[in-house]
């Protein structure tokens, strides 16, 4: 019986672990959509599967404390990592905004209010 070798480190760009490409023979490195008809909805000119270095966590918005835990999450998830990961941090409202539903302290991003006011004041800077 003949053993095969696998890798099931995924590709920070579509998602896909080498062992799955392998077998299905696919090559290219993309993410595809759609549903009445396929389409491809990103493309990379080569799979990516070396962790992100620190420049790139950088360029990504990315606190250095928290460049360990990123080191491997997807480019397509990047825009939703936690505010407390970015250098942005949170962006709280500055007034009750009923439109979309936010009161004044709540983050615009990912809708946490902050539990004191000397958090909020931390918070803006």
């Amino acid at each position: 019986m003949e053993h095969e070798v696998t890798d099931e480190r995924r590709c920070l760009h579509c998602g896909e672990t080498k062992t799955t490409l392998r077998r299905a023979g696919i090559t290219m490195c993309g993410i595809e959509g759609g549903y009445e008809y396929r389409e491809l909805i990103e493309e990379w000119p080569d799979h990516r599967w070396r962790d992100w270095t620190d420049a790139e966590l950088d360029r990504w918005g990315i606190r250095p404390e928290a460049f360990d835990k990123h080191r491997r999450t997807p480019e397509t998830h990047m825009q939703w990592v936690g505010c407390e990961d970015t250098k942005r941090g949170h962006v709280l409202a500055t007034e009750d905004d009923y439109e979309f539903g936010l009161r004044i302290g709540q983050c615009h991003a990912c809708g946490k209010v902050p539990i004191t006011t000397e958090e909020a004041a931390r918070e803006q800077g």
